[in-house]
């Protein structure tokens, strides 16, 4: 039996440039089938096969188009339909010969392989071969990068950056290469970065990159070098012991390290622009870019780190993403980074950003746990840091457990304090607030006084008015219990500043160190009326009052001169205390600070009987301390009824005026009470279920259930209108109760 083979050839070949010569790839397929003589097909086999075309002249005069039409002619694998892409791929080789060597008009000539972007010859990129430069990107590794350099080139002028940017042929191609390049080369990564950095400052830069998934791409790009960088410190530490091995490993590490910084510095950056607008921002979060950012930070190079630093202090102006920053172990890769910085930027920003982490309760008791106070105290004492640092330790000194953590923190202020007035340079706001917070605290205002002359610090704020170093001077004077810099120089020149008529922040803290001096006995009332007519002078003081602080240093001056039967009697003639059961009166919303020094002068005052009397005599001065008596503070509470306890012993009067203000109010909260019931839509059976705990409070404040009243039944009778029954109640309890038991 005869048979033959036939030879059937795939015309939809494939074809692609060479990656070194002047020619053309073709890629075919060759199927072979056995028939016998009938016709009939007994076997059938394909195998590929390939084809190359060399192309001897593609000077910038050939015309390309004609080029290719007689190639596909003359080569019968090539499909006729794909004569534009053909085009194209000769475009390429001709913008290549240009990169690898200055052509000849009318020769071919042919790039060396392996060459390298370094020592390629400098050739100017036009915006007319832009298209060629494009097809490039379609090619071998090294026409990527060729092309990729030309564009660049392009980009990096004003002129042709916005023509660029509207291509979408050429944007695609370098979103694509981005994406999906899987040679993983920086170089090339690098290139189109800085392409697309060039782009990022256009108005149409937004649009164009959500187009492009820009950002997404970035980021993960990002991430995925940052596991390089993983893989790379692993593979260095597994070859510890392997000497031979060990130094060429670095040498190769180093480079790698030095290209991959270059591509994580112009990827940060473009994020960094593209994190402006709060959508995209909120999208980048959700991809994990806080983690990211976070890594970033522990790298060497200052540049990577300042600009995740930027991002990271953006990211953490939102309260929402602190969360992500906690899960992200920010604090400690920042707090490294500030330790090991190499650049004063990436201190500042760091401070920055741990201050913003800082005024989170939850990442601030995070910090304190890990004792970072003291972690972060040596860099008070660098100029560079001093006022930053001090911002952070101030936030930190919000919680108490910020400033016992680090023990040295009082005497380094002090110092500090201390340079500056030395230096005539002024201490920053930061670092007085900080101080001032410190030596609020009894323990650690004796190592800041142990650690700095006290009276040159009290000299240094009078000689220059300075408020809030005069303030600090104040609460150490007050917390330490030997203190004694009060001298007579410095007690002139603080009534000096008390007698002025000017009510700055100055005098009143000059008033406040007065009351202080005066509650330590560091001076007496006497001596304070050998520098001044005091009588005259408070009641000046108390008619120039006006605002809270003011009034508030006036009162707590006065609360001081009142522990003296000499300043008792002083304060009675000046009319004092007239003027402090006023103040105390007025409906207009006393700050219960301000209300409380009021009523501690007057507690000290009701113990000399000329000055009880004058308070006793003060119209409606029941009301009033009744009145304050409500207040939400139970200080505030305690002491005013402490104060009307007191006066109510001496007085019948204002006994039975303290009983009556008190059912008033009782009476009106349980109006209320009934009212609310009434409101809600209750029915008129009151049962003592009905009422909330707060409301059944009253009953026990009422001492209703106290007298032996049966409140529940009465309450359940259908018949007994509810509030004549607590106007019944309440004449009964008021005939009851004994106030002074």
């Amino acid at each position: 039996m005869s048979y033959k083979v036939e030879i059937k050839k795939n015309k939809d070949g494939f074809f692609e440039m060479h990656p070194s010569e002047a020619a053309v790839i073709v890629k075919y397929r060759v199927e072979a089938v056995v028939v016998r003589a009938d016709g009939t097909e007994i076997a059938r086999g394909r195998k590929g096969a390939t084809k190359l075309m060399h192309f001897t002249n593609l000077a910038d005069a050939t015309d390309l188009k004609r080029v290719a039409r007689e190639a596909i002619s003359r080569c019968t694998y090539l499909d006729p339909s794909r004569i534009d892409e053909l085009e194209q791929i000769l475009a390429a080789l001709r913008t290549r010969q240009k990169l690898a060597k200055p052509s000849r008009p009318g020769t071919a000539m042919r790039p060396a392989t392996g060459s390298s972007a370094n020592r390629r010859p400098k050739v100017d990129a036009k915006i007319s071969d832009l298209p060629q430069y494009r097809s490039l990107l379609y090619n071998t590794i090294e026409d990527k990068i060729a092309g990729s350099e030309m564009i660049l080139q392009l980009a990096q002028s004003k002129v042709h950056v916005a023509q660029i940017a509207r291509s979408d042929p050429v944007i695609n191609a370098l979103a694509r290469l981005l994406f999906e390049d899987e040679s993983r080369n920086l170089d090339l990564k690098i290139n189109i970065c800085r392409i697309f950095a060039c782009m990022a400052q256009l108005s149409l830069a937004p649009a164009l990159f959500t187009k492009n998934r820009i950002g997404g791409s970035l980021l993960q790009e990002v991430d995925l070098e940052l596991q390089r960088y993983q893989t790379w410190k692993d593979g260095l530490a597994q070859r510890q012991h392997e000497p031979a091995e060990l130094e060429s490993f670095r040498k190769k590490f180093i480079h790698f390290l030095r290209k991959q910084d270059q591509f994580l510095a112009v990827a940060l950056k473009i994020l960094l622009l593209i994190g402006r607008d709060l959508a995209t921002q909120t999208k980048m979060v959700k991809k994990g870019v806080v983690a990211v950012l976070a890594r970033c930070c522990e790298r060497s190079n200052p540049e990577v780190q300042i600009l995740a630093l930027r991002f990271l202090l953006r990211l953490s102006l939102f309260v929402e993403n602190l969360e992500r920053f906690a899960q992200a172990g920010v604090v400690e890769k920042v707090a490294r980074a500030v330790d090991q910085q190499r650049s004063r930027e990436v201190g500042e920003y760091g401070l920055r950003l741990l201050y913003n982490l800082s005024l989170c309760p939850t990442i601030r008791q995070g910090m304190l746990k890990k004792s970072f106070t003291k972690r972060i105290l040596p860099l008070l004492e660098d100029s560079k840091y001093c006022e930053l640092t001090a911002r952070l330790l101030y936030s930190m000194s919000q919680d108490s457990r910020g400033l016992r953590a680090a023990p040295d923190l009082g005497a380094t202020c002090a110092r500090l304090l201390a340079r500056n007035s030395e230096s005539h340079t002024g201490s920053g706001e930061y670092l007085l607030a900080l101080t001032t917070n410190l030596v609020n605290h009894p323990g650690l205002a004796e190592d800041f006084a142990g650690a700095v002359k006290m009276d040159e610090v009290m000299a240094t704020s009078l000689a220059t008015s300075d408020a809030a170093l005069l303030r600090i001077v104040n609460l150490v004077t007050k917390n330490v219990p030997d203190a004694k810099w009060m001298s007579e120089q410095n007690l002139s020149t603080i009534v000096k500043a008390f007698k002025t008529e000017a009510t700055t922040e100055f005098t009143m803290e000059c008033t406040i160190g007065l009351a202080v001096a005066l509650e330590k006995d560091h001076c007496s009332t006497a001596d304070v009326s050998r520098f001044c007519k005091l009588q005259t002078e408070l009641t000046t003081k108390s008619v120039q009052a006006r605002t809270p602080a003011e009034l508030l240093a006036l009162a707590y001056f006065i609360g001081a001169l009142a522990s003296t039967d000499k300043g008792a009697d002083l304060l009675t003639a000046a009319s004092m205390t007239d003027w402090l059961c006023r103040k105390l009166g007025e409906p207009d919303g006393q700050q219960e600070e301000l209300s409380l020094q009021i009523g501690y002068a007057l507690m000290k005052l009701t113990q000399y009987e000329p000055a009880r009397l004058r308070i006793m005599d003060y119209p409606g001065i029941t009301k009033v301390l009744s009145t304050n008596t409500q207040r939400a503070s139970d200080v505030s509470r305690s002491l005013f009824e402490e104060l009307l306890r007191h006066l109510s012993l001496v007085s019948e009067d204002i006994h039975e005026a303290w009983k009556s203000e008190r059912f008033q109010q009782y009476n009106g909260q349980w109006l209320q009470a009934i009212a609310t019931r009434h409101g809600n839509g209750a029915d008129n059976i009151y049962a003592t279920d009905d009422f909330n705990d707060d409301e059944m409070d009253l009953i026990t404040k009422f001492g209703l259930e106290e007298i032996g009243l049966d409140l529940s039944d009465d309450l359940e009778d259908d018949d007994d209108d509810v509030e004549d029954m607590i106007e019944r109640y309440s004449a009964r309890t008021h005939s009851r109760l004994d106030f002074r038991s």
